[in-house]
């Protein structure tokens, strides 16, 4: 329960930041953050899934994951982000998935 309470707080923090923001009384905090080329086929091997395990457990499609292991298309926009954190944190994901 202590977790649900913190998220909670966490979120109204973020929506009272944004509504500052809006409101013309505190400009919101940025931050860069650089991703470099991801290496797929190295991250979905560290869990000793097959390509079908992987895609299940993660919600991709089948066939972008192979197009992202052949290099014939490259991971972007959220997925990206989730394949880094996947890659950085699996139990953040698990944990947030399960």
């Amino acid at each position: 329960m202590a977790k649900k309470n913190s998220s909670l707080h966490l979120l109204i923090d973020s929506l009272n930041e944004v509504l500052a923001d809006v409101q013309g009384k505190q400009p919101l905090k940025s931050c860069e953050v650089e991703l470099n080329d991801l290496d797929v086929v190295a991250i979905r091997k560290k869990f000793d899934l097959s390509q079908l395990e992987f895609s299940k457990q993660f919600g991709f499609s089948l066939r972008t994951l192979q197009q992202w292991e052949q290099g014939r298309r490259r991971p972007h926009g959220a997925a990206r982000i989730l394949l880094k954190v996947i890659d950085y944190a699996p139990h953040v994901v698990e944990e947030v998935l399960h």
